[in-house]
């Protein structure tokens, strides 16, 4: 769908959007984290006086993937077992709960379908490769950032962009861009440049965006986006698996990770198991 000749419904300028801003703790934790010698300590006390990040950090490591035999109580205890990839996963998750209250319909849906979708690319890259797991984890959970921001900018226009996007049964970005006059894939570059994430997931959701997937995959960045889109699928067809067989798009972005002999039904279930704990935060 052509939008570029279109007047936009709205007036909105992308220099203008109100961007998540990460705490001054979470700030703090994320300094201490990339130095070069992390201080625990400093991270420690960082994560500790923010008591959302803390919360946060606790349930991460309570959850069904990470908790130990006894609960975990403190953000010492917390730290070391979920180690520093998954606290910075704590800190954007932290980050973005703030930045979507007030809460309405149209953010939590589109917060409900990034963190589904990183729930589903977590349990596909540990079929693939356990050092993808993390990486491809945070890079779904941002998929939906620039419709996020969206949302949070022009909350009562953008659930008209919802309903437009049903009635003609075209996808979110494209009634985005024809409402707004602005490219998610732009305003997801600039957000993750604010939140600091590497240019390697920058430029992974940016081409995510472009359905650039590539047909065979020769590096981390190739597998991470053939897992993104298979993790898509996966979800799509939650409720009637047999459907992930009869797809053949779905079925070549399988073969192309080298995932033929994966148990499709045990995913699923893993994923309705993770989700129905509270695992997607």
């Amino acid at each position: 769908m052509n939008n570029t000749n279109r007047k936009p419904l709205v007036i909105a300028s992308i220099d203008k959007l109100k961007l998540p801003t990460i705490s001054e703790q979470g700030r703090k934790a994320l300094d201490v984290i990339n130095a070069k010698d992390c201080d625990f300590k400093k991270l420690e006390a960082a994560l500790a006086t923010d008591p959302m990040l803390a919360g946060i950090v606790l349930k991460y490591a309570n959850s069904p993937m990470y908790r130990a035999y006894v609960e975990t109580t403190s953000v010492r205890q917390a730290v070391n077992l979920l180690g520093l990839d998954i606290v910075k996963s704590a800190i954007l998750i932290c980050t973005m709960r703030v930045f979507l209250e007030p809460s309405n319909p149209a953010k939590e849906m589109l917060w409900e379908k990034s963190m589904n979708l990183s729930v589903m690319a977590k349990l596909l890259a540990g079929k693939v490769s356990r050092k993808l797991v993390n990486a491809a984890e945070t890079t779904a959970m941002m998929s939906e950032i620039g419709g996020l921001v969206l949302s949070a900018n022009f909350p009562d226009e953008y659930g008209d962009v919802i309903s437009r996007a049903m009635d003609k049964r075209i996808s979110l970005e494209d009634e985005e861009m024809y409402t707004f006059g602005l490219k998610r894939a732009e305003i997801t570059e600039m957000t993750l440049k604010k939140l600091r994430l590497p240019q390697v997931t920058i430029d992974i959701l940016k081409r995510y965006h472009n359905s650039d997937i590539p047909d065979s995959v020769s590096s981390d960045v190739d597998k991470q986006l053939v897992i993104i889109e298979l993790a898509y699928f996966f979800i799509a067809y939650k409720s009637k698996p047999e459907l992930i067989k009869a797809d053949n798009k779905c079925q070549s972005l399988i073969k192309r990770l080298g995932l033929e002999k994966m148990n499709v039904d045990l995913i699923l279930k893993l994923y309705q198991k993770d989700i129905a704990e509270g695992f997607a935060f």
